[in-house]
């Protein structure tokens, strides 16, 4: 049961019941037996075992101990355990955690506790390590419908580490936080919690090319302040010399900024980097990887000394040379459907955007000009009918009305274009979650077009069915807006290079 952002969970009994079948009386009071063994939990009556977890003791009985958990079922009743037999068992837990032991050991005797986005973490490493197997299903759940509310409150990034340490089962849980953070970037790196971010994950995050940044620039400044971060770490360990802390440090710049895509930068911004590199530690490693892409922008793709030159980096990964999907105005737009305003079953709200043709920093004024089309509510294709050039009346055909049940996004080039070209399409879609407003999906499609093949339709943005419904009591997740009125997205379009690898993405 949830009630303001809390759920509360509570062991599944009926009430007292007496029932006379065949002369026999059976009585059903597990209610009743559920409240003693509470009384016997408020009252700390025959407990047998004191667990001292921080500086606080809690009196407790073995036996509810061992039904509720394996781990304590082995720790307190295999000999081979150093706690075998101790009145008083040490249990070593971190202080968040010992903030929320009372409600964990409560959950044990009464079966019921409240998680809140503040405590359910915690709860569920406590439940994982003692493998109290129905509370960690029910955090699990609730985070996964509440990662909104945890990011805006800076728990995001707790929240993954935390579930990558659990047991395999949890990587629904796991892949939602993950995506969260690939399509929120810009949210999620502006908290104070982001130079917190591990190093593995940083390193996976930055070779995703549906990573969702305003653009490669950005991104690097906000992957400069982790490493100065990290830079405070190393300084505070009075156990290594200064040349070993500039080792640590360097060893770490290196595995990071390799993933960095300088080519997708302006050179502009390449060459405040280098001015920026003279006081960085790992400077050695900002200039050689600029330098590519310089030459990049210097010599451009489309020449053989381009290629020559760059053939060192092509082999190490065209991920170097692929865009990712970048919000800024220059390669996006955001369309927005007053959905319960205009409830006329399958319009379209349409809009125009320009993009440069490619990410080379020359004296181009060229543009690509695109038509993008939202369909909200399903597409309809009237009926129709085919009639033979040379008027043969018995060679016409009628073609009947068409209903696609989907919401579709449609994409149109307009203008020449210069034979076949390759783009990378992203469509965010946002939603809401109390009063705040994030990403909650993201589409990446790899598209050719040409004179003759101008347009590309992406279906199945949103699941149809879950724009059909919205309610005060359970507001719909895809609806935004002051009255949640309004569906939203933003469709992004970036050129891809003879080099580009869109479809590479590394595991962690």
């Amino acid at each position: 049961m949830e009630v303001d952002g809390e759920v509360r969970c509570m062991a599944q009994d009926e009430d007292e019941s007496v029932y006379d079948v065949h002369g026999q009386m059976q009585i059903h009071n597990a209610k009743g037996v559920l409240t003693k063994i509470a009384s016997v939990y408020a009252e700390r009556l025959t407990s047998d075992v004191v667990l001292l977890v921080g500086d606080k003791r809690y009196a407790a009985h073995r036996v509810i101990l061992c039904a509720s958990s394996e781990v304590f079922d082995v720790m307190l009743m295999n000999s081979a355990w150093r706690e075998f037999g101790d009145n008083v068992v040490t249990l070593q837990e971190d202080e968040k955690c010992q903030a929320v032991f009372p409600q964990f050991l409560r959950y044990m005797y009464v079966g019921e506790i409240t998680v809140t986005v503040d405590t359910a973490v915690y709860i569920m490493k406590l439940a994982d390590k003692y493998n109290v197997h129905d509370v960690v299903l029910l955090c699990v759940e609730f985070m996964k419908s509440h990662i909104g509310k945890a990011a805006m409150k800076g728990y995001m990034i707790e929240w993954l580490h935390n579930s990558l340490l659990m047991c395999t089962e949890q990587s629904v849980l796991v892949t939602a936080l993950e995506n969260y953070l690939k399509w929120n970037f810009d949210q999620i790196s502006a908290q104070p919690e982001w130079v917190n971010l591990s190093q593995n994950i940083l390193e996976w995050l930055l070779q995703q090319n549906d990573l969702a940044v305003k653009s490669e620039y950005d991104l690097y400044k906000r992957v400069d302040e982790w490493l100065t971060n990290q830079k405070t770490l190393i300084d505070a360990k009075p156990e290594l010399d200064d040349k070993q802390k500039h080792e640590q440090i360097s060893e770490i710049a290196d595995r990071v900024l390799v993933h960095v895509r300088y080519p997708m930068m302006s050179i502009s911004e390449m060459a405040e980097l280098l001015l920026k590199s003279k006081e960085q530690e790992y400077k050695k490693a900002v200039i050689g990887l600029v330098a590519n892409g310089m030459n990049f922008h210097a010599l451009g793709y489309e020449t053989h000394t381009f290629r020559s030159h760059s053939q060192d980096v092509v082999t190490t990964g065209g991920r170097q040379f692929t865009p990712r999907i970048y919000t800024d105005d220059l390669w996006s737009l955001k369309v927005q459907a007053d959905v319960l305003e205009n409830a006329e079953r399958y319009h379209r709200v349409a809009s125009v955007f320009f993009s440069p043709v490619n990410f080379l920093e020359r004296e181009d004024s060229r543009t690509d000009a695109w038509e993008v089309e939202l369909y909200p509510f399903g597409v309809r294709y009237l009926a129709a009918r085919i009639i033979d050039v040379n008027y043969n009346a018995n060679a016409q055909q009628d073609i009947p009305e068409a209903v696609i049940r989907t919401v579709r996004v449609r994409v149109g080039a307009n203008g020449l274009l210069n034979g076949e070209r390759r783009f990378m399409i992203g469509v965010l879609v946002f939603g809401r979650e109390d009063d705040d407003e994030y990403i909650v999906s993201c589409r990446v499609q790899v598209a050719y077009f040409s004179n003759q093949r101008r347009v590309i339709n992406i279906d199945d943005i949103i699941p149809f069915d879950e724009l059909q419904w919205t309610s005060d009591d359970m507001p719909n997740l895809y609806m935004v807006g002051e009255f949640r009125d309004k569906v939203k997205i933003q469709v992004v379009i970036v050129p891809l290079n003879p080099y580009s690898d869109p479809y590479s993405c590394e595991a962690k």
